[in-house]
């Protein structure tokens, strides 16, 4: 799903608890990480629930930081593909210039989440920077 495609998907859907289901749709279809990626070194340190977030370049010229992410349950596995639509198909350094309140901001997820949801996402979104930072240096 392309992050315009999203936006117009939540302005139709009346409420949270729609949205939240269409989140959770989102974690179920996303491809799991194989069992030798669901390490300590890749488990995002601050998020309640076991979650895992991985990086590697594309072929691509030049190349793009690839990122996939798994957790124990649906809802934040959405969640954090739902995070990771602003960081896709860009460089290293294009995701360390990119602003995710910017774009999620309008929406209110921000709002909708409690304050341990808020912490893990915000740990997720640091482990993009630093995944971006490590591989900005590879590119």
């Amino acid at each position: 799903m392309k992050m315009q495609e999203l936006m117009e998907a939540f302005e139709m859907l009346p409420d949270w608890e729609d949205r939240y289901k269409m989140i959770e749709d989102m974690g179920r279809k996303m491809p799991n990480l194989p069992p030798e990626q669901l390490t300590e070194e890749t488990r995002i340190k601050d998020c309640n629930t076991q979650a895992w977030l991985v990086a590697h370049l594309s072929d691509e010229d030049p190349p793009k930081l690839v990122l996939e992410a798994d957790a124990e349950t649906a809802t934040v596995r959405g969640l954090m593909a739902l995070m990771l639509l602003p960081f896709r198909d860009k460089t290293p350094e294009e995701v360390l210039a990119t602003d995710p309140y910017e774009m999620f901001g309008p929406m209110g997820l921000e709002s909708a989440l409690s304050p341990t949801r808020r912490a893990g996402l915000e740990a997720l979104l640091f482990r993009v920077r630093e995944l971006a930072v490590e591989h900005s240096a590879t590119a």
